[in-house]
């Protein structure tokens, strides 16, 4: 029976090399490429996967990149923000692995595609039934919804949160206040229910606001807030634009950040960096969301680890100075 290293000796490359040249991932020089596939022709070497590449090798793959109205405007309109990244995760991935992006909206996504990437807090569970009905991989991508048992790839913004608030409870601060979006969205969710669970588990009363980021209510949320609720100690908001809203409507009524009211965001998109006081935050790897849900919708095309898995990256905490 011919054995991978049969072919790297025949060839005199690494076995890295051929493993290299089977998955068609990484480089390989054009000339070292061309002696592996003969090795192997030559060999009769056929394992399931080698046999899977050879007969696609001349075959890319059309991934169809679904998603709403807002997050497609996200990726194609603003630099280095949230989804713009996450989508540069995904192209750069693709490049190297013989796959065409195609943008396509959640209403009106083409079945023809060879897999799917769904994104974001916009898709439902009837999008992925339908899609499922396809027969093609998919993965989701900073979205969950339980019970489907597909693939998902998204950051772990309940532990994100339990990390956050803990900080700031370990400063002496109890009045915290979480200012969120939708709860529908899983990513969320996640973080409302890490701020809810820790308050609790400290003893101390939680208090939330829904943000609505394309109408912009947060003028009135921090109105509302400081009449019924009163000045609190520190807000955790559910991503950076929520909690960088939240900063200049209480500087604009007279507050200090951080030595009035500490603010804490969530994601680390550029502006965070930007804003005076500069955010303090929650990173969450963008690019590799992207990257990691093309890899793993790669392997599924590739009929490779089908059991779907869900696939949840920590965040990393950025002090700054919006939080004593």
């Amino acid at each position: 029976m011919t054995r991978l290293i049969d072919v790297a000796k025949l060839a005199k490359v690494s076995t890295a090399t051929v493993s290299r040249v089977i998955n068609n991932n990484g480089y390989v020089s054009a000339k070292v490429r061309e002696r592996v596939m003969k090795a192997i022709e030559e060999l009769g070497y056929q394992p399931a996967k080698a046999a899977r590449f050879l007969a696609k090798s001349g075959q890319n793959f059309d991934i169809g990149v679904v998603a709403d109205d807002w997050v497609l405007k996200s990726i194609t309109t603003v630099i280095d923000e949230f989804y713009s990244i996450v989508y540069k995760g995904i192209i750069d991935f693709s490049k190297n692995h013989r796959m065409n992006i195609h943008l396509l909206d959640v209403n009106s996504w083409d079945e023809n595609a060879d897999g799917f990437l769904l994104i974001g807090g916009g898709i439902t569970k009837e999008l992925v039934r339908e899609v499922k009905k396809t027969k093609k991989p998919l993965v989701l991508v900073d979205q969950y919804l339980p019970g489907l048992k597909v693939d998902y790839v998204v950051s772990d913004g309940y532990d994100g949160a339990v990390f956050a608030v803990d900080k700031l409870i370990s400063k002496g601060m109890k009045r915290i206040v979480h200012i969120h979006g939708p709860l529908s969205h899983f990513g969320f969710r996640d973080r409302y229910d890490g701020y809810m669970a820790t308050m609790e588990m400290h003893g101390f009363m939680p208090k939330s606001y829904e943000f609505d980021e394309i109408n912009d209510n947060m003028s009135t949320i921090v109105d509302m807030m400081l009449r019924s609720y009163g000045k609190p100690d520190a807000i955790f908001g559910s991503n950076d634009t929520a909690a960088i809203r939240a900063m200049e409507e209480l500087k604009s009524r007279g507050f200090r950040i951080p030595e009035d009211i500490s603010v804490i965001g969530f994601d680390d998109i550029m502006s965070a960096s930007l804003v005076s006081p500069k955010l303090t935050t929650l990173k969450i790897f963008k690019y590799d969301l992207g990257s990691i849900a093309a890899r793993r919708l790669f392997n599924l095309l590739m009929g490779e680890e089908k059991h779907p898995v869900k696939i949840s990256l920590f965040t990393q905490y950025i002090e700054r100075e919006s939080t004593i």
